[in-house]
């Protein structure tokens, strides 16, 4: 019975991770510490994806014209990324390219590569910001928020 379970455990440990969430934020530019008077106004962001505890980031800042009206709507195309291997991500976020535009690619391919990485160097023993401290940080500047 005690044989079994170990089995069980190992075979769990040895899964492929999978995109299990994502966030996107639109900073409120105005509040953010140490920023340049004439990018107060832009339409700048952050994205974060995850597996499990690990967690790849990466910064948008959209120009005049480019940037979506409603961010949420903008953002929910990312939502077939969840359960997906980090690479299968990466593969789709390309073939997705002419549909979801260059804007949105170049940032979501980001914050994969940055999730990736952080994958590889989760058991370094470097230390990490805790969920709470990140979630922190991010609703402490946020003017937009969506979880999926």
């Amino acid at each position: 019975m005690i044989a079994s379970c170990d089995v069980g455990i190992q075979r769990e440990m040895s899964a492929d991770p999978i995109i299990s969430s994502m966030e996107i934020i639109r900073y409120d530019m105005q509040r953010l510490p140490c920023l340049e008077t004439d990018q107060a106004t832009c339409y700048c962001g952050l994205f974060k994806i995850s597996c499990g505890e690990t967690h790849g980031f990466a910064e948008f800042k959209l120009s005049e014209g480019a940037y979506p009206t409603d961010l949420v709507h903008w953002a929910s195309v990312f939502r077939v990324l969840n359960g997906m291997q980090p690479n299968q991500a990466i593969r789709h976020i390309e073939q997705q390219r002419e549909i979801w535009g260059n804007e949105r690619v170049l940032f979501v391919e980001e914050a994969v590569r940055n999730l990736l990485f952080n994958l590889e160097k989760r058991n370094d023993g470097s230390s990490k910001l805790s969920r709470e401290e990140i979630r922190a940080f991010l609703m402490q500047y946020a003017l937009t928020y969506y979880s999926f």
